[in-house]
This record gives C-alpha cells, structure tokens and sequence, in this order.
C-alpha cells in the first residue's frame, strides 16, 4: 500500500436475516451503524485535480448522519488551512433503501473517482439531505453519492456492497413497525398504502384516500381497485373493477408481532414492515 492511501479495515461478512422484536432490531441497528461509523472513515487521491479527499461518517444517537468531506492538496488537512468542508447531514430513515444503487466509474470527476459510487436517495424526493460548505449552510438535495475509489475495491473485495447491505440493514432496522391494538393498526394500514409505490421487480401500487376508511387504486393497464376498511365487520376489503365485472377479497387482521392481513379464500396476504414499504404476496413494495 502507497503513502498516497491510508485506509484500516476489518471486513465483517454481513448476515441477511429478519428480526421481528423491537429488541432484536434495536441490537441490529446498532450493529450496523457501528460497523458504518468505524469503517466509512478513508481518504483518496484524486490525480485527476491533484487534490486529496478526506471522507468521514459519523452517526449521533438519534441515528442522525454526519458524512464530511475534507478536500486539500495534501493527505494530511490537520494543518492545512487551504482545505473546504462540506457536510451533509440526515436522519437514516429518510433514506429509500429502495433507492441504494451501485455504479462502476469508469473515469475521474471531482470527489468521484474512478472506481465505483454508491448512490443514495431519499423517499418521494424530499430535501432531506441537509449541505453546509465551510460553515455556510448550502442547498438540501435528495440524493447523496459516496465514492470509493479503485485503491479501496482492490484492497477489500465487494467492499461497495458490503457498505449498500450495512445501510440497508440500518435503515430497515430504524423503521420497523409493531402490532398494536386492532384500531390503531387498522389506521396504520389505511396510511402506509396510501401513496406511490414501486417493487423490487417493477410491479407498482399507486393509491389515493377517497374517505377515511377507503383508498382508490390505479394501475396503467387501467384496472381499478378500492381497498379498505371495514369498522362494522372489522375487516379489510380489496375490490376489484374491471371489464371482467367485480371481484372482491376480504382480509382479516392478524395476531401477530408483525402487523398482517391475511385472505382465506384466496391465500393472499400484506404485511407492513415500515411506515414506507409493504409485502403483498411475497413482493416488498418501496414508497417512491
């Protein structure tokens, strides 16, 4: 390793699984974060601009993001008074995990440098990436690139990834829901679904309240369906309109930790892990 790069690394190979106690995500969380706020710490050359970049990622006890990066002719700003700062600022579940994308760098551009960059972004948009630039406070945006350059890849294999699967592990953790009582989770339901969502395989749910029980849901191929709640039966509803006439399904809620409703007749279920996804029928749906 070159004088030109300074980095110290322990990789830890991250274990997928699914906990479904606010205990077991609280031990989660603060697994990943710490793993995060220990390793996303590097510096990098950028021979392109001649100038050295200094990252660093510090989250707070509120699971608020500090991401600062030092920019300088030399490796070493602690003495350096030509060096800027800029500093992005964020709560960890405003990000879309949804969002997290890894591109190859085939070429220089500033702070992103040849290797590959991960991008990050938050739910509909929203200016929650908070900027200063030397003290001076600068435009919120909506998205965030992290550059880790070739010298990093070729030192610690799949490292990029690994960063992607500690974020969205955070994030996951950070947000999870829990059963509460029937009137409460039954509102809980009725506000998650409504919106615009898209899952992992493309498919989407764009849904919009029409009253305080009952949501309208479009599709492209101009099917229409209403979902909602009934509080006289004390079950969900998904009605279906379509040249084929109308069908309709009734779930009922479950008696799980997880928040759950389920069809007998047709087998099929949603479950609410955060306040910004849903699973329908083994597909995780993201809040876009």
């Amino acid at each position: 390793m070159t004088w030109k790069f300074r980095f110290f690394l322990i990789i830890l190979i991250p274990v997928a699984s699914f906990s479904q106690s606010p205990e077991e995500d609280k031990v989660k969380l603060k697994s990943a974060l710490d793993w995060l706020d220990s390793k996303l710490n590097y510096i990098y050359y950028d021979n392109v601009g001649e100038q050295w970049w200094n990252n660093t990622f510090y989250v707070n006890e509120n699971n608020e993001v500090t991401i600062k990066h030092i920019v300088s002719k030399r490796p070493n700003t602690a003495n350096i008074k030509d060096k800027t700062y800029t500093i992005r600022r964020f709560r960890i579940q405003d990000i879309n995990p949804n969002s997290l994308k890894i591109t190859d760098i085939k070429e220089t551009r500033g702070r992103i440098v040849k290797g590959q960059m991960l991008e990050l972004r938050t739910y509909s948009f929203q200016e929650a990436i908070h900027k200063t630039i030397n003290n001076r406070r600068a435009s919120s945006t909506s998205f965030l690139f992290l550059s880790f350059p070739e010298s990093l890849i070729d030192s610690v294999s799949n490292y990029a990834e690994i960063v992607k699967s500690k974020l969205h592990e955070a994030i996951t953790a950070s947000t999870q829901i829990y059963a509460s009582d029937h009137e409460t989770d039954s509102k809980t339901i009725i506000n998650i679904l409504n919106g615009s969502f898209k899952s992992v395989g493309g498919a989407e749910w764009k849904a919009t309240k029409v009253s305080q029980y009952v949501l309208k849901v479009e599709y492209k191929d101009e099917r229409l369906e209403y979902f909602g709640y009934d509080p006289n039966e004390k079950n969900f509803y998904l009605i279906n309109i379509s040249d084929k006439g109308v069908i309709e399904k009734r779930f009922l809620l479950g008696s799980e930790r997880q928040i759950k409703i389920s069809s007998d007749n047709t087998n099929e279920t949603f479950t609410f892990e955060t306040p910004n996804s849903f699973v329908y029928n083994g597909e995780t749906y993201f809040r876009e």
